[in-house]
């Protein structure tokens, strides 16, 4: 007890003596306020832009405003960002996330939440549902209300493509009404009962005992199984010429008909072939999946796995060389007056590089060393981020925010006349707006130059050297020999940084 008083006066006190010298002793001109006791407080704030930074504990605790756009972080349980329109916050990432635009507001938590509102209304009547697993409820659009607890007993309307549903002890009991019949499931998947709802309509029942036998009819559908999966036939004709027939007797024979292909099979994987009709196609699998080719109208392809493998059609290429050693791939589509192309290769699955060309200028380029490096560019918007390393496998904003800047030793951050970079956390940063530049060795030593202001300083102050807004400085511990009544004027409206303000 008496411990954990020590520590509450302990950080109060910390917290109390940094807002003070803060105050006292942080740097300023015409142009920023800076003060950087890192690892336990950083602040810096651009006045002219507006552009904000707070950090505490070093990574930890981190708060933003950079043009329209505001963060917050409380790494590594939540952080979150805002936009004109749209709010996003992630917490226990990946299991968390919140997100609100002016259409809609979503709310997961994997398993456990799953929750959606629109805010605009739609022209067709929508339900509505709430999602806080085990325990579930909705309304219709008619106003008819259902809910339950998973998976002790639960009925459900209008959800899955099913009327209703109702459970239970899953997976002991559910009964499921479709439009035309409904279905019963005694220890699913082993048994089921299907019968129509009307006795006269002769063209939807069936009964199965898997995997030994089944037969059901839904409407222009047969399907028969026995001894499953050795004896499988499914029927099924339109009044349209729509057609679909299978038949498989695993893994000796199989047969499948469509109005559209044919796909024989014999002695599955050993050797299978598809061909289709219009436009042609046949494929040929012998056996699955170190051998393919595959040719038809615009298509062509081969597979000799796990050494080689290309598709190629009018409009894209997909290939392998060792697989899962390396894989390229290109797409070209072509939008209103423009033509996008993309190009990737990839690297043992989780290293790649992509390019996206619009009207054959390149637009967007990413590429990740999985473990060590990860770069991204977007030139139309003068944008560039480059980190090392690169221990997360893939990007997700989420895992991005919380975990992200834990476990990078270098980062660098640019878009159009501003950089920003740090190392070791933050023990070194430089922050470039046009022509101004900063650098600061957390609360050793901050060298600050532009045109009107070139000024260093060591322990935030305690001596420094220099001019700051074209007045000479001197300071012998905090305080300016030169000039102790200098006090720092408001922004004059004539004062301007180059540059996106």
């Amino acid at each position: 007890m008496v411990l954990m008083k020590s520590k509450k006066v302990f950080l109060s006190f910390i917290s109390i003596f940094l807002i003070f010298f803060a105050k006292a002793y942080a740097f300023e001109d015409l142009v920023e306020k800076r003060y950087n006791f890192w690892p336990l407080g950083v602040y810096s704030k651009n006045k002219i832009r507006g552009y904000e930074r707070k950090e505490f504990l070093g990574p930890f605790i981190y708060k933003y405003q950079f043009e329209s756009e505001n963060g917050t972080s409380y790494r590594p349980f939540y952080s979150s960002v805002e936009q004109p329109d749209t709010k996003k916050a992630y917490f226990l990432s990946p299991l968390g996330v919140y997100s609100s635009d002016n259409e809609t507001t979503t709310f997961k938590l994997i398993p456990l939440i799953n929750k959606k509102i629109e805010k605009v209304p739609s022209e067709e009547k929508e339900g509505s549902k709430w999602e806080y697993f085990p325990v579930f409820f909705g309304k219709t659009a008619q106003n008819e209300t259902y809910g339950g607890v998973f998976p002790f007993y639960g009925h459900l309307k209008d959800r899955f493509g099913r009327e209703e549903i109702t459970f239970i002890l899953w997976p002991f009991y559910s009964k499921v009404t479709y439009e035309k019949y409904t279905a019963q499931n005694i220890l699913w998947p082993f048994i089921r009962i299907a019968k129509a709802k009307s006795k006269e309509d002769q063209s939807y029942g069936g009964f199965k005992f898997w995997p030994f036998y089944g037969h059901f009819r839904e409407g222009e559908e047969e399907r028969k199984f026995i001894l499953w999966p050795f004896y499988i036939k499914t029927h099924y004709k339109d009044d349209a010429g729509n057609f679909e027939e299978k038949v498989f007797y695993f893994p000796f024979y199989g047969k499948e008909r469509t109005d559209a292909y044919e796909k024989t099979i014999y002695l599955w994987p050993f050797f299978q072939k598809t061909c289709g009709y219009d436009p042609f196609y046949e494929q040929i699998d012998a056996p699955w999946p170190f051998y393919r080719s595959i040719r038809g109208k615009e298509i062509t392809g081969k597979r000799f796995w796990p050494f080689y493998g290309y598709v190629k059609k009018a409009d894209s290429l997909d290939s392998f060389l060792l697989w899962p050693f390396y894989f390229y791939k290109e797409d070209t589509i072509t939008h209103g007056n423009s033509t996008y192309f993309e190009k990737e290769h990839r690297f043992l699955l989780l290293s790649k590089e992509n390019e996206i060309f619009e009207n054959n200028t390149q637009s967007r380029r990413e590429f990740r060393f999985w473990p060590f490096y990860y770069s991204y560019e977007d030139y139309k918007k003068d944008l560039k981020i480059h980190y090392f390393p690169a221990l997360l496998p893939l990007h997700d904003e989420g895992l991005e925010r919380n975990y992200g800047a834990l476990l990078k030793i270098f980062e660098n951050f640019e878009k159009g006349d501003y950089q920003f970079i740090k190392i070791l956390w933050g023990l070194y940063r430089y922050e470039k707006i046009a022509s101004r530049e900063v650098h600061e060795l957390a609360f050793l030593l901050r060298a600050v130059k532009d045109k009107e202001t070139n000024y260093i300083e060591v322990l935030e102050g305690l001596l420094g050297m220099g001019k700051i807004d074209k007045k000479p400085v001197l300071k012998l511990l905090f305080i300016n020999i030169l000039n102790t009544n200098q006090e720092v004027q408001n922004v004059p409206q004539d004062r301007s940084v180059s540059g996106n303000l």
